[in-house]
């Protein structure tokens, strides 16, 4: 269990790490909601068995996995006491060096939106990797789900008191293993997600989108491609553009977005390799007959749209000219429905170092596609 909110896909990958130390540690993995941090606080918590079908992938893991709405109501919004003292590890702890916050536990508003007050305790040294990249290694946490490897972790870190009005102090739950956030944790190296070894890749390959989430998706589809049926939905290839934060850097850098982010036509470099390998390694695609191309950006230039509608591409219109997503479905939707559509095009192309692009990449494991990113932050980032 954790309790810290970075993202969906960020936190995808963490709740793929609870699995993981929830198998190393012979447990039932408890997977918290999602947390509305990339949308805004003022919106509702949304269950990850709303976004992932939990049961099937109970059944493909061989063993039960629980959600916190199994364990204990989700207060949402309401306000009210914390009603629950429990005590958890803290993995940022021994990160935070500096400033106000130096050895502390990583600031989280899901806690107080699960009813809970916890008291951290930071985890061992020994934890941290030797490269640094602020990860802690998969192995020695998991030495913290015994016995023998919490003692050692007690007796060398004592409890802080709670953030919240009791200012209790309680040393980490035996029986309930949970941290403060697990998005950087490596088995051998910080950042491995990119490496096919991986061991998450074996549990994120198993998490499939609730059959409700497949549906709307698909419903989508058949209007963009207007057919009437679910299996008339022609093969595509999915593309995913990261602009918007990632404007940030290419604005810290002082480059111009024109320069700091792949031009369409390198995007279109990109498709066209994916649709070769797929002519040439898939029968039944054939280059001569190129697949339909489907874009997913959060880029709002309406000229960078033109683009792409003239080159006979196509792409969801979540605003309310089009699917009205938000308005019909909550403002979790068009980022949810976003990541179900990547997922079932027959290749992908992403945006190297956005996450989102990275857990796109299951379209490997259920489509035995091609995928393909295209890098980016400087001038000619992806000429080859």
């Amino acid at each position: 269990m954790i309790f810290v909110g970075g993202g969906y896909t960020n936190d995808f990958m963490a709740y793929v790490n609870i699995v993981l130390l929830a198998q190393l540690t012979r447990r039932i993995a408890i997977i918290p909601p999602f947390s509305p941090s990339h949308i805004g606080y003022n919106e509702s918590n949304i269950p990850f068995g709303d976004v992932y079908d939990v049961p099937r992938l109970a059944e493909a893991l061989h063993t039960p996995v629980l959600e916190w709405r199994d364990v204990k109501k989700d207060i949402g919004l309401a306000a009210g006491p914390m009603s629950d003292k429990l005590g958890c590890w803290s993995s940022w702890a021994p990160m935070e060096t500096e400033g106000p916050r130096a050895g502390m536990a990583r600031i989280n508003s899901l806690e107080d939106r699960l009813g809970l007050d916890i008291s951290y305790t930071s985890v061992p040294t020994s934890c941290k990797m030797p490269q640094g990249n602020l990860h802690v290694s998969t192995w020695q946490l998991a030495t913290l789900g015994f016995h023998s490897g919490w003692l050692r972790g007690t007796q060398e870190n004592q409890p802080m008191k709670s953030e919240r009005p009791s200012g209790h102090r309680t040393a980490p739950d035996e029986q309930l293993l949970c941290f403060d956030l697990l998005y950087y944790m490596g088995t051998v190296k910080p950042f491995e997600w990119d490496e096919e070894y991986h061991p998450g890749w074996q549990i994120a390959s198993k998490m499939h989108f609730a059959p409700r989430m497949v549906q709307i998706a698909n419903s989508f589809l058949m209007r963009l491609f207007d057919v009437q049926k679910e299996e008339s939905i022609p093969p595509f290839i999915s593309i995913h553009a990261r602009h918007g934060d990632f404007g940030d850097h290419c604005e810290r850098e002082n480059i111009p977005k024109s320069d700091c982010f792949v031009p369409i036509s390198g995007i279109a470099r990109r498709v066209q390799e994916v649709q070769d390998e797929l002519a040439s390694s898939r029968p039944g695609f054939s280059s001569g007959e190129p697949l339909k191309v489907l874009m997913t950006s959060d880029e709002r230039d309406p000229a960078w749209w033109d683009d792409i509608r003239s080159r006979g591409w196509f792409f969801v219109d979540h605003g309310p000219h089009g699917e009205d997503t938000a308005a019909r479905f909550g403002k979790w939707y068009p980022l949810l429905l976003d990541s179900v559509i990547q997922s079932m095009g027959r290749g992908f192309v992403g945006t190297d170092a956005s996450t989102m692009s990275l857990i796109a990449r299951r379209v490997q494991d259920w489509q035995r596609g091609p995928v393909r990113d295209f890098p980016w932050g400087y001038p000619s980032a992806d000429d080859h």
